[in-house]
């Protein structure tokens, strides 16, 4: 049994008065078992004026997490706030590192991470929480791939880091006080854990009918579409203007694969010679379509899927993170998915729930095996 433990804060000027907070909150006195983590999220300030490094100092375990555009908890919503989720059990054990900077690829850090932590615990993990940085040259999926083969599909729960930055300059990994860029922090949890999961994402009957190819991709960089470049061809159905591609964030791109399966991505900018910036990789020669995606589609498939979680919680602790695409689509109700969560939460179960650069999900497939997927323009959930 794992208990699930939530402290908030909105003081980022003071590292004392923001960590005598938070303590006086989480009362671990009373309430900590023998094995515990804490999971971090905040606005990226925390980290330059030193409270998540002072509040790490005085916990007697180890904190992974990351920044986020805004936060919420119990009874507690902000865009400029702290969370810190502490995870305590007597019956499961928490295990977790933070790698090497990632440079051209993710196998090395993962590997050495991976080897380090993972390998020599006597016993399988029921569950990973990998915190992957955001690097515009390196797509998530990349790293998600590593930790699939030296696993062995391992179900993982994660998410990516995002800022409010445009070039998203502030989006950092957080591993025990420090902020990494380019990093990978895990959590693994050994023991009697049962991880319950729930994900949506955009609605079947909002997929636009037309279709076309994927004709050139570069890792998370899709290059031409129809052999086009990809930013032209946008142009060509007035979806981008003057090679302006704003309009595409809050709009998910949906790519159908040639193994059946199907990757939402969201946009987060463009690339030289025509290209797009996408939050994970695309395969050659799948077919894409586009999903508009607005303020009542995001609210509403928010509230189903939290009601159908909250029923099987039964006041077991829930994890949420929703990709920041979904926040963009929200335009000025930018708390509107926060507050629908509390709506309906309602004080029945812990939580946190946190904007994401890349949902980090598991599909469970008829075979058996476990497949770990980056998602975009998703609310995931785990129940624990």
């Amino acid at each position: 049994m794992i208990n699930m433990i939530n402290a908030c804060t909105e003081e980022i000027d003071n590292p004392e008065a923001a960590v005598s907070e938070l303590l006086a909150q989480l009362d671990l006195e009373h309430r900590i078992l023998a094995n515990s983590v804490g999971i971090v999220h905040c606005f990226s300030d925390f980290l330059e004026s030193g409270v998540v490094k002072a509040l790490c100092d005085k916990l007697p375990f180890d904190v992974v997490g990351s920044t986020t555009m805004s936060v919420s908890a119990p009874s507690f919503i902000s865009n400029l706030g702290l969370t810190l989720t502490v995870l305590t059990s007597d019956t499961v054990k928490f295990v977790s590192g933070v790698s090497g900077p990632a440079g051209d690829n993710a196998e090395e850090p993962v590997a050495e991470l991976y080897n380090r932590i993972i390998a020599p615990l006597d016993q399988k993990p029921v569950l990973l929480m990998p915190f992957i940085p955001f690097l515009i040259n390196l797509g998530g999926d990349e790293f998600i791939e590593q930790i699939d083969a030296l696993s062995g599909g391992i179900p993982a729960f994660g998410t990516l880091p995002i800022s409010n930055e445009p070039d998203y300059s502030k989006s950092y990994t957080i591993y025990n006080g420090q902020g990494y860029p380019a990093s990978l922090a895990i959590l693994a949890l050994v023991g009697d854990a049962d991880p319950v999961f729930f994900s949506v994402s955009v609605k079947e009957e909002n997929i636009l009918k037309q279709k076309a190819v994927v004709t050139g991709t570069n890792r998370n960089i899709l290059q031409s579409i129809n052999n086009m470049s990809a930013v032209k061809y946008l142009e060509s159905i007035n979806l981008v203007k003057n090679g302006d591609v704003v309009a595409l964030v809050s709009m998910p791109l949906i790519f159908y694969l040639e193994d059946g399966s199907i990757l939402v991505r969201a946009s987060i900018g463009a690339a030289e010679n025509g290209g797009v910036i996408l939050c994970g990789a695309v395969p050659l020669n799948s077919t894409m379509c586009l999903a508009p995606m607005d303020q009542d589609d995001v609210v509403n498939s928010t509230a189903g899927k939290v009601q159908e979680a909250l029923r099987q919680a039964q006041g077991r602790g829930m994890m949420m993170y929703s990709c920041a695409g979904r926040n963009w689509a929200l335009g000025a109700q930018a708390m509107a998915e926060h507050e629908k969560v509390e709506e309906c939460i309602a004080g029945r179960a812990p939580y946190h729930f946190v904007y994401s650069g890349g949902e980090i999900f598991p599909s469970f497939l008829d075979t058996g095996k476990v497949v770990n997927h980056l998602q975009n323009d998703s609310l995931i959930i785990c129940i624990l």
